[in-house]
């Protein structure tokens, strides 16, 4: 998690940088050209001129390399599709000079090699072998090692990669141990804003909220009213002369609450960024991506209203979008089982169709279709999907996709999955 530190004072005519061009990609076919599971030899690799403090075994060294050259690609598609691309060789450094965070790695990356592509649940061995290395180390660092290094980056960076581990084994109870952990080791260090490593400062947003959705619980950082939920990016707030004001469709939405509207109008006014972004092929600024995670979420994990109330679906609604925005692997979805119940159960009753228009529900349904929910295993879905396209006299994907824009919707992220949903439930109507 180491890294140059990003320059906090980037100016506004900066927003939007030129990228390298990015292909298009399917994770399992990705990984497994990128990382063949018996490499013969480690060849050519970065290996070969990186002087690890400690050995491993030539595969697991091998896969660690090429995950590393894919990882962001998988753990953050958002930020390397418009936002600036890290140095892939960077996350090995770190690594080379910190023997627990080696260890702990390796059993990160072998774990996640076992589980997604050979679809194995028990770890072997050698994992084990990785992981008690990586943890006793760590626990030595904490009883005996200086102040300086209990609290430093490294190790911090360690017990986050511990907390993902847990998020992604689905250990709610390990991955809040961690945060909690991570939380008492930033105060120490004099809270975020002594984190001068953006990147570990992003992943310590991201995986604080992960694992609050996991949860159902509280995240550790930002909370108030002890302490204040971030800033929006100032780019994103609406302003009375903007090119942007006089799409916030927020009375066709019907959100009575002021701080759930301006969530609502950041988060669209992020979207409308991206899909400009995509469109001319320029890049956003790593800055504006995670102030508008943070900024947005955490806003929404501490609202409160009436569950019956049309201001509490949409804010469930906008969780479900940003999650999936800025928290979703990608192709791979992490069953938030509270905040999924929640919003099924929403959704199921249908107690604001009469308060809401069709089109909002198309909105609100597809996003639950390409976020939390398989269409396959949710019949009320589909069939709801159906009544409000016919409503609509929606017949064509491109009419839908309109639909989900005049709210809010990423083509970048879901133009395959929505017209697969779409397909989907069109094919079933014509049958019907």
């Amino acid at each position: 998690m180491q890294g140059r530190k990003q320059n906090r004072g980037r100016s506004k005519d900066r927003t939007i940088r030129k990228p390298r061009e990015i292909a298009a990609f399917k994770l399992l076919d990705m990984i497994k050209n990128g990382m063949p599971l018996l490499p013969a030899r480690i060849g050519s690799d970065l290996s070969c001129f990186v002087d690890f403090q400690d050995e491993l075994e030539p595969q697991v060294l091998a896969n660690m390399i090429r995950f590393s050259e894919i990882a962001m690609k998988v753990i953050f598609p958002l930020l390397v599709a418009i936002g600036f691309q890290a140095n892939a060789s960077g996350t090995l450094y770190p690594m080379a000079t910190d023997t627990a965070a080696l260890h702990i790695t390796a059993y990160a990356v072998e774990g996640f090699v076992e589980k997604v592509l050979r679809d194995q649940d028990t770890p072997k061995t050698s994992m084990m072998v990785h992981f008690q290395k990586g943890v006793g180390l760590l626990r030595k660092r904490l009883l005996e090692g200086d102040e300086a290094i209990k609290v430093s980056d490294s190790t911090i960076s360690i017990v986050l990669k511990l907390a993902s581990i847990a998020h992604f084994d689905r250990d709610q109870k390990s991955s809040r141990v961690h945060m909690d952990g991570l939380r008492k080791m930033v105060n120490l260090r004099g809270g975020l804003n002594a984190i001068e490593d953006e990147r570990l400062l992003r992943e310590l947003v991201r995986i604080d909220l992960s694992v609050a959705l996991l949860n159902d619980s509280d995240p550790v950082f930002f909370r108030p009213p002890a302490e204040l939920v971030p800033d929006y990016p100032e780019r994103l707030l609406p302003k009375g002369d903007d090119k942007l004001q006089f799409q916030d469709n927020i009375h066709l939405v019907g959100i009575i609450d002021e701080e759930l509207s301006m969530s609502w109008k950041v988060m669209r006014r992020f979207c409308l960024l991206v899909n400009l972004g995509t469109q001319t092929h320029g890049r956003i600024d790593p800055d504006i991506i995670r102030g508008t995670m943070a900024a947005v979420t955490y806003r929404l994990l501490h609202m409160r209203f009436c569950t019956t109330s049309v201001d509490e679906m949409i804010r469930l609604g906008l969780l479900a979008f940003s999650q999936h925005v800025f928290l979703q692997w990608h192709e791979m979805r992490t069953p938030y089982y509270e905040s999924a119940a929640a919003y099924r159960a929403c959704l199921v009753k249908g107690t604001f169709e009469k308060e809401i228009s069709s089109q909002l529900s198309i909105w609100l349904l597809m996003v639950g279709a390409v976020s939390l929910f398989e269409l396959s295993n949710e019949t009320w879905l589909g069939q709801s999907l159906q009544e409000h396209a016919r409503s609509c006299e929606m017949k064509t994907w491109k009419e839908m996709q309109e639909v989900l824009k005049s709210f809010m919707w990423m083509p970048l992220l879901d133009e395959v999955r929505g017209m697969h949903v779409f397909e989907s439930i069109y094919s079933h109507d014509n049958k019907t």
